[in-house]
């Protein structure tokens, strides 16, 4: 089936921007409904326009958790959509506008994409975490999101190779560039085949901890 969605970012917009050119292309069955931007002048906005898609500017300043999700809410109710996506949007959703989109299985309607392998590296410094750890393989993850952050069920992850000359710059470059690779395709196939899951990983810290004996290096992710 072809997917509604809606958009949800902060910033640049380069993942928005990735899905836009892939339903363009052919490769994406989607419809982009709504961007919705919380950031006044965020990139984000001018990649919908280019693309002819309607946006909205509902910024957070000066709002209340409740008050600012009630605005978002209000915007995105008024759109008939099967998908979420957020795509660099940099506030947490709270379980209060999570429950005004979710299916008959209890799971809510929002994917995320988040710049690690989770559970490792949760939070808003992914990439940074990840390399000043000193991981070997890295990479993303495309997960449904719940009420804790960075942690509902997983839908897709890829990976890259640290190289020994990276710096943090190269890194996120790569990390990113794959981003814009796997978001299109997980969304492609929901569209094609629906929700399916993708087996949880352990944390990476967690992982080094229960193999002592082990070569630290070959532990680590």
């Amino acid at each position: 089936m072809s997917l509604n969605i809606a958009v949800l970012a902060s910033g640049r917009g380069s993942n928005l921007e990735a899905i836009l050119d892939a339903i363009a292309q052919g490769k994406l069955d989607a419809k982009v409904q709504l961007v919705l931007v919380n950031v006044a002048g965020a990139g984000a906005v001018d990649i919908a326009s280019k693309h002819g898609v309607a946006t909205a500017v509902v910024p957070n300043a000066g709002l209340s958790r409740q008050e600012h999700e009630e605005k978002v809410v209000a915007e995105l109710k008024k759109h008939q959509l099967d998908f979420i996506v957020l795509a660099g949007y940099m506030r947490v959703l709270s379980p209060n506008l999570l429950s005004h989109f979710k299916d008959n299985r209890g799971f809510f309607k929002v994917i995320n994409i988040h710049p690690s392998l989770l559970p490792s590296f949760p939070g808003i410094r992914g990439y940074e975490e990840a390399y000043e750890y000193g991981v070997k393989i890295a990479g993303v993850t495309v997960h449904l999101v719940d009420e804790k952050v960075d942690h509902g069920p997983i839908l897709a992850q890829a990976t890259f190779t640290r190289s020994p000359d990276d710096t943090l710059e190269s890194f996120k470059a790569r990390g990113l560039k794959i981003e814009h690779e796997l978001f299109p395709q997980v969304l492609q196939s929901i569209a094609q085949d629906g929700v399916s899951f993708f087996p949880r990983l352990k944390d990476a810290k967690t992982e080094l901890t229960e193999n002592k004996g082990t070569d630290r290096e070959t532990a680590r992710r």
